[in-house]
């Protein structure tokens, strides 16, 4: 059985008002964050490792906060390598935001891999706690392609 012809399936309008329905709840509910990309300043040829990094520029961008009870559940741990903390903090930002107004300015920058999309590496500054976080994970197909179009990244960030 085919799908109804009668129906678009996400149509231009429709993806368009996900998108401005999205973007104002972030700015409603959202926080103001500083997005500060990373440039590779020097790298192991062999393993490719990172060996220096600078952060230069900072971006203000809006976000929502995911974890609204803190720094996630595991703050403390017990590893091989002694007491290890690991705040976490998980934000939500616009995809449009970032590919319209972050993507353009940091793609001329030098040193920098990949402009398109939030990376791993990246820092993240949280001013209402005045800590800095590390981006260590970058989730863009949640929620799954509603309307066949993704509209969030979200931020899996650690304290620096």
């Amino acid at each position: 059985m085919a799908l109804n012809p009668y129906f678009l399936q996400g149509s231009t309008s429709e993806q368009n008002l996900v998108q401005d329905l999205i973007n104002e709840q972030l700015t409603i509910y959202g926080v103001e964050v500083y997005y500060l990309p990373r440039q590779y300043m020097t790298t192991n040829t062999v393993i490719r490792e990172v060996i220096e990094s600078k952060f230069s520029t900072s971006y203000p961008i809006e976000a929502y906060v995911e974890n609204f009870d803190g720094y996630g559940d595991n703050t403390v741990m017990l590893s091989k390598f002694g007491i290890q903390q690991t705040n976490e903090l998980t934000v939500t930002i616009s995809k449009e935001r970032y590919e319209n107004y972050i993507s353009p300015l940091i793609k001329n920058l030098p040193n920098v891999e990949l402009s398109t999309r939030p990376k791993e590496g990246d820092l993240v500054y949280f001013p209402l706690g005045d800590r800095l976080f590390e981006i260590k994970f970058v989730e863009h197909e949640k929620p799954f392609y509603q309307l066949r179009k993704n509209y969030v990244y979200t931020l899996t960030c650690e304290l620096f």
